[in-house]
């Protein structure tokens, strides 16, 4: 098995979630509830603390396989994962590691060829011995989607947007995600009109920071795969809204990977994207975007 050479995010520290919301109420609700979810998120994938399942899943796996029970938000999350990775052909896979050398033989479920193996009947985890999974970046997808679903439990009219590392999901009119959010996250102001209410954002924010002027053919549409900027990875920050946020992040990882040559997929997957860079030695910034970024004229 080749690990993707997928870009990571720095890990939990800097994945603080984050609410915004237009009424004082939902913004106080919402705001218990980003604190409970994030605790369970940190418990069970977090790497900065030694007490999380999956720091004591990687101590035991040192050493041996691994049989494990996890945690109904462990479970939850690696299914995204995996959800991810069949969604990305394998370029998005939780594993970052794993160990050249034969299996313990302790886990005989597991194919010569299988890191790990979850078992939903039973809810055990096996893991094979020198295998270390990353879980962080979905589970931040799945933290921000489950922030704004029980915010609705307590509250159906609730307006609001849950950010949580590279994950923003937002429920609501879009006048009043776009109020709340504000100006740093600009960039999402398009695609919530259109209808899109999740995203992840790598790189800079989405807010335009250079004071150059877009280059002509910033417009948009539908990039041509012979267009020579597509096929190299030229963009410093990227924005993909998409029916989830697991999707989204699914897609602009594989960006990431692919470079230009993730348009096709991006649009044949039905989501949207907005890429943000400067091409070799050119001093103006030049945007892309999928055709449905931007609302179609009345």
């Amino acid at each position: 098995m080749t690990v993707p050479a997928t870009r990571r995010s720095r890990g939990p520290e800097s994945a603080t979630p984050a609410v915004h919301a237009t009424e004082p109420l939902t913004h106080l609700i919402a705001g218990g509830v980003a604190d409970s979810v994030f605790d369970e998120l940190s418990r069970a994938v977090g790497t900065d603390r030694a007490d999380s399942e999956l720091t004591m899943f990687h101590a035991f796996a040192a050493h041996d396989d691994v049989v494990m029970e996890v945690s109904g938000t462990f479970a939850a999350i690696l299914e995204r994962a995996q959800e991810a990775s069949r969604l990305s052909g394998g370029l998005v896979h939780p594993v970052v590691e794993m160990a050249p050398t034969d299996s313990g033989g302790a886990v005989h479920l597991l194919h010569p060829d299988d890191p790990f193996v979850y078992d939903a009947a039973t809810g055990r985890l096996y893991l094979r011995r020198g295998t270390v999974l990353d879980l962080w970046d979905i589970g931040c997808a799945w933290a921000a989607e489950e922030i704004v679903s029980r915010v609705l439990e307590a509250d159906p009219a609730a307006a609001l947007a849950a950010v949580v590392g590279p994950a923003v999901v937002s429920v609501g009119a879009a006048w009043e995600i776009v109020d709340a959010l504000g100006q740093e996250f600009s960039s999402l102001h398009l695609p919530l009109r259109c209808g899109l209410r999740s995203f992840a954002v790598l790189g800079s924010t989405a807010r335009i920071t250079g004071p150059r002027a877009l280059t002509s053919d910033a417009v948009t549409g539908a990039v041509r795969a012979e267009s020579a900027v597509v096929h190299g990875r030229w963009w410093d920050s990227a924005v993909v809204g998409a029916d989830d946020a697991v999707r989204a992040l699914t897609f602009a990882m594989m960006a990431e990977r692919l470079g230009g040559e993730a348009f096709d997929y991006i649009v044949d997957g039905g989501a949207e994207a907005e890429f943000q860079g400067y091409v070799g030695a050119e001093t103006r910034l030049r945007l892309l975007r999928t055709p449905g970024w931007v609302p179609k004229a009345s």
